[in-house]
């Protein structure tokens, strides 16, 4: 009987050690395989960047935006020097009479200068308004077409992140020129560009 025992004792301890040893290949294999993939994972993941200024010097449909911007807010300030001219005429007018004002005449000319200068408020906060709004919306399609043209450019050259960067720039704090897309993006968005306004 105590053969037996022995016999089943000795069967057990091996079946032990093997089921030790399967589990150690398992789980060896296993870290391995991680280790494999967080490397080619790390390998894949690649991030760029581009300056953000350079951009907007030398992108030609960010140029003509701003252009415009300009043109608008130069032909609003244009039309608010207008207003402010007639009224400050209209003092001037008012001033030159060569007799006293009557009390009458007075009252009305306060009320039209009231009136004048409400308008010119009203209109610079209309104006202001239309030029934000419109500001916005010119820049957003600026950077729209540059996240359209990313999208393939990072799909063709394998990046993950591009960052864009400004000079002064509270985000990124160390920029290496390696990483650094800006000239084929500048040259990638112009030729897209020009392609597209010559159809």
């Amino acid at each position: 009987m105590n053969k037996i025992l022995l016999g089943l004792n000795i069967i057990l301890l091996v079946a032990v050690g093997a089921l030790y040893l399967l589990y150690y290949n398992y789980t060896s294999s296993d870290t391995h395989k991680i280790q494999q993939a967080d490397k080619q994972v790390a390998n894949s993941f690649k991030i760029a960047y581009f300056d953000m200024d350079t951009l907007e010097n030398y992108y030609d449909y960010s140029k003509e935006v701003r252009g415009y911007l300009m043109k608008e807010d130069s032909d609003i300030q244009n039309k608010l020097s207008q207003l402010r001219t007639k009224y400050n005429n209209k003092i001037k007018e008012f001033n030159q009479v060569g007799v006293a004002p009557t009390q009458a005449q007075q009252t009305a000319f306060q009320q039209q200068m009231t009136e004048m200068q409400t308008d010119y408020e009203n209109q610079s906060t209309s104006y202001g308004q239309q030029m934000q709004a419109e500001t916005m919306q010119k820049l957003q399609g600026v950077k729209v077409e540059i996240q359209k043209y990313l999208k393939d450019y990072c799909k063709e050259k394998g990046y993950a992140y591009v960052f864009g960067t400004k000079e002064y720039d509270d985000f990124m704090y160390y920029k290496d020129t390696l990483r650094n897309i800006t000239q084929d993006i500048v040259k990638g968005l112009n030729e897209k560009y020009r392609n597209e306004k010559k159809q």
